[in-house]
């Protein structure tokens, strides 16, 4: 391992981002109100509690492992089967790294992209369409202006966001839009078959080929 324990907290924030950074500031919140460190400076299960709180539900075992195994930041200090407790090498350089990380610009373009695109708006407009009992010709033709303009853009920050940890929450907001448009579409298609089908069965309607 190179460089000291800022360092190397810096360049595991570049790797993994904002998780990363989210489990550190709980990891050395738990370390600082533990009044007795026998086992460790904080254990796994306090630790996923205080994530859950903190509104991240992904398992921080992958993160945990490459702290201590590629980074050299944190180490066991005790294990059994239901216990895992970790220390510090270093808190207050971990500490400083937290406070002085820069995001890396890559990052920093991807949020701005998909902040300039109001994902939220779009999965709201989709969701409206997707709860309307038949849609109009306005809505179809918002729809067509969605399915070939903005869903272009949203694909284009979703190829980039989905490379990044960081950014994966973004790349899953893209997944769930273009769920919704399909199922959208699907509805489109299955109307425009049910009015075509009611219009051959109309006996007011003559067909198409004859009204010339």
């Amino acid at each position: 391992m190179i460089g000291g324990v800022r360092d190397r907290t810096t360049e595991a924030l570049l790797r993994f981002g904002d998780r990363c950074k989210l489990i550190l500031k709980v990891a050395i919140t738990i370390a600082e109100s533990n009044d007795k460190k026998e086992l460790g400076d904080f254990d796994y299960k306090t630790l996923v509690e205080k994530l859950q709180e903190a509104g991240l539900d992904k398992d921080p075992k992958m993160i945990l492992r490459a702290l201590e195994r590629d980074y050299g930041i944190i180490e066991t200090t005790y294990k059994s089967a239901n216990q895992h407790w970790w220390r510090f090498i270093n808190i207050e350089e971990v500490k400083e790294a937290i406070g002085d990380e820069i995001e890396d610009p890559e990052i920093q373009l991807i949020k701005i992209q998909a902040n300039s695109l109001n994902l939220t708006e779009l999965e709201r407009k989709l969701r409206f369409m997707l709860n309307k009992p038949v849609l109009s010709e306005v809505d179809r033709a918002l729809f067509k202006k969605i399915a070939f303009e903005e869903l272009n853009y949203v694909m284009e920050v979703y190829r980039k966001a989905s490379m990044y940890e960081e950014t994966y929450d973004i790349a899953e907001k893209v997944k769930s839009i273009l769920t919704l448009a399909t199922r959208v579409s699907m509805k489109i298609g299955k109307n425009y078959a049910q009015n075509k089908a009611n219009d051959l069965l109309d006996p007011q309607k003559e067909p198409q080929a004859f009204l010339k």
